[in-house]
């Protein structure tokens, strides 16, 4: 099968300058280089990528030998991180083989036997981000209509969905976040397995399924992302204690708005959201036993937070700044004006006040005037 190779001429001053260097140096070295995947998706859309990686006939092991400010992650997946800045890196992966080794569920558990280009191409997920751009030759390689996919605005997998989710059942959620991101279209077969394997994510490593929340909710489309997440069944497997509340919908189409606004935003709140109706039940059901409000409220968190966890990882840090934003919401609720003025004072207040207006804006509209006595408080 020979690949269609379409010559274009992308802005040279939207291709990342540090992104075509590393390229250029693999090239220079003997290797075979290519920018590959999410960013030629974008570049070909019109959009500017927020990130550019490359796809190599290098093994990890020679890229980190030539770039000097590098370093080699994972165990699943080898790939390279060539850092330009302490918060800037371009991630470099060797291509790979069609041959993965697999646990007895069918999930990859390695993934690191090198191969070929077109090889590669047949490793990755969908046809949208199996595109491949040549920057000397300026050419993108397509082997699998990724071109014809994208310009209709259809997700198409590539193999058999019932396998690939199977694979990494991690890719039902990207189907989902690449519909939307899209507004595409999702094919058939991959809709009808999404709902029959949505069970698979059990199977994920709850640190792993973090980073894909991050991804699935920080971004201008996370209402319409929630939506869809609810309607493939995929949402029970990321935050099971988690029911549509109008609380949820607004915190969601509120977090679009900041990105859009270039406005910075924080997966604490999205967890404090997600979790507050769980946290309410398990409360209810504590304070059956007439102890203290702060203890009931405080095991109550524990409690919640613990059965998150399970499934999606919480990192300490995150986990800790959610119960200081549900504990301080009966401060907020009931306190005093010589209490107000020191719990403005607090690191969490923001987010806590933040929280409160939501909630009086949805699911708790007799709090709009506790909301606006605090609006005027910091005025």
């Amino acid at each position: 099968m020979k690949p269609i190779r379409q010559t274009i001429h992308f802005d040279k001053k939207i291709i990342d300058k540090d992104a075509k260097k590393v390229v250029k140096t693999l090239n220079k070295a003997g290797y075979e280089a290519y920018l590959v995947g999410g960013c030629i998706r974008d570049l070909l859309l019109g959009h500017k990528p927020k990130d550019f990686d490359i796809a190599t006939s290098a093994t990890p092991e020679q890229v980190h030998k030539i770039f000097k400010r590098s370093r080699l992650i994972g165990r699943r997946f080898r790939l390279v991180h060539i850092m330009f800045s302490s918060r800037k890196y371009i991630e470099v992966a060797t291509f790979r083989s069609g041959k993965v080794k697999t646990a007895g569920n069918g999930v990859i558990v390695r993934d690191n036997l090198y191969g070929t280009l077109k090889e590669d191409v047949f490793r990755r997920d969908f046809s949208v981000n199996a595109l491949y751009y040549d920057i000397q030759n300026s050419q993108v390689i397509d082997y699998v209509d990724g071109l014809e996919a994208l310009y209709n605005s259809e997700i198409r997998m590539i193999g058999n969905p019932v396998e690939r989710f199977k694979e990494d059942p991690v890719r039902m959620i990207r189907a989902i976040r690449f519909k939307v991101k899209l507004e595409a279209t999702i094919d058939p077969k991959i809709s009808r397995t999404i709902s029959n394997q949505a069970y698979l994510l059990a199977n994920i490593p709850a640190a792993r399924l973090y980073d894909e929340c991050i991804k699935l909710f920080h971004n201008e489309n996370a209402y319409e992302v929630f939506e869809q997440l609810l309607k493939y069944g995929l949402l029970n497997y990321l935050f099971p204690q988690t029911e549509e509340t109008s609380f949820i919908n607004k915190t969601l189409l509120n977090t679009s708005k900041r990105i859009k606004n270039d406005k910075p935003v924080t997966p604490v709140f999205l967890f404090a959201v997600f979790l507050w109706g769980a946290q309410n039940k398990r409360f209810n059901e504590l304070n059956k036993n007439k102890k203290s409000r702060f203890l009931i409220m405080t095991q109550a968190s524990e409690d919640v937070i613990r059965k998150q966890t399970e499934q999606v990882l919480m990192p300490r840090w995150l986990s800790a700044r959610v119960k200081d934003i549900w504990l301080m919401q009966n401060q907020l609720e009931n306190c005093s004006i010589k209490k107000a003025k020191e719990l403005i004072g607090h690191p969490r207040f923001r987010m806590a006040y933040d929280f409160l207006v939501l909630r009086s804006e949805s699911i708790n509209p007799e709090l709009a005037e506790r909301a606006k006595y605090w609006t005027k408080l910091q005025q």
